[in-house]
């Protein structure tokens, strides 16, 4: 069933919108603060209002989120799709000099009309980094005990995982070819992969597209980076769970009854259960020189702390060049 948040708005611009300002709604001020201010580049914004659909006469955005000034919000669903004259009209709308445009896009880089406008009030985002800054505040719940940022309730935290599946699903995320995720997986998770060839994970976890599936066990990335071949959000690990389930492929029947079978021989404590299952491909994946060791940091200390607390993503091609510390793997 659908999730009641999720617009129906039939015109995919306005779905997109009405739905990241509905989750918008249900989370605190300062998770929203935190969210706007990454695709705005300013930290330092604060939350007073959210406003879907503004009207008004003539050209005008998608939302309105208002705060340490007015933040209109023109979403684009197709890449390349900004218009010059469109920008113009929607800057013609707002209301003073302290009000910006946010043009939130799945573009890779800063559209042209942006450049051609010219105008520092408008702002350009794409869904990754949104996506980013909802998985930063995810990964926090989790683990990271060293920030100030606001930690999401549960409730919270689904609705924005909730959020990140619905941009996935609607195609709006870029680079899957050159994403490799990294897990966490742990020894248990490692040792399945070499046992069973894929990776068994919480069902409906979310994970950006990704070509390559690299693992983080003992403070190291493995030198082994399967491809990506397929993925089932959730099925139940028993006999019938696998042979009745529906949209699953031939192949990956076969590939799941097969692990059953050597899950049934050990007494596997995930028999009975519902998991995830990414399907991979050591053969087609990249092989590094070795494991790329550990080095990350606490902010202003020494003090080593995990690669990822649960999954995090790099760049394949700077996996391919062997580095031998994460860092190397770390955005400039």
């Amino acid at each position: 069933m659908a999730n009641p948040l999720f617009s129906t708005y039939s015109q995919g611009e306005n779905r997109v919108t009405s739905t990241l300002v509905a989750v918008l709604g249900h989370v605190n001020g300062r998770l929203v603060e935190e969210l706007v201010g990454a695709m705005l580049g300013d930290p330092e914004f604060e939350l007073l209002t959210l406003q879907n659909q503004v009207t008004g006469e003539g050209s005008v955005p998608d939302a309105l989120v208002a705060g340490t000034g007015e933040v209109y919000v023109e979403t684009k669903t197709a890449r390349g799709a900004v218009d010059t004259d469109q920008l113009r009209e929607h800057l013609a709308y707002l209301s003073d000099d302290d009000a910006h445009l946010l043009v939130l896009t799945p573009d890779d880089t800063r559209p042209s009309a942006v450049e051609t406008v010219a105008d520092e009030r408008v702002r350009w985002s794409n869904f990754d980094t949104l996506v980013e800054a909802v998985e930063t505040v995810l990964d926090r719940t989790n683990a990271d005990t060293e920030t100030t940022g606001a930690i999401a309730t549960e409730r919270e935290a689904f609705l924005l995982r909730e959020l990140v599946s619905f941009v996935y699903e609607a195609d709006l995320t870029s680079g899957r070819d050159d994403r490799v995720a990294v897990v966490a997986a742990g020894r248990h998770g490692w040792d399945e992969f070499q046992r069973y060839g894929c990776y068994i994970h919480q069902p409906d976890r979310s994970f950006r597209p990704s070509r390559y599936l690299a693992f983080y066990v003992d403070g190291e990335v493995k030198s082994t980076v399967p491809e990506v071949t397929e993925r089932v959000n959730r099925i139940r690990f028993t006999r019938l769970g696998v042979e009745n389930a529906n949209g699953l492929t031939e192949r990956q029947r076969r590939h799941l009854l097969g692990v059953l079978d050597e899950m049934e021989e050990h007494d596997s404590e995930r028999l009975g259960d519902e998991h995830g299952v990414f399907f991979l491909d050591e053969d087609t994946g990249i092989r590094l020189d070795g494991p790329v060791e550990n080095d990350k940091t606490a902010r202003e200390s020494d003090t080593r702390v995990a690669f990822t607390y649960s999954q995090r993503y790099v760049s394949a091609d700077r996996l391919r060049r062997n580095p031998a510390y994460t860092s190397a793997l770390e955005d400039d």
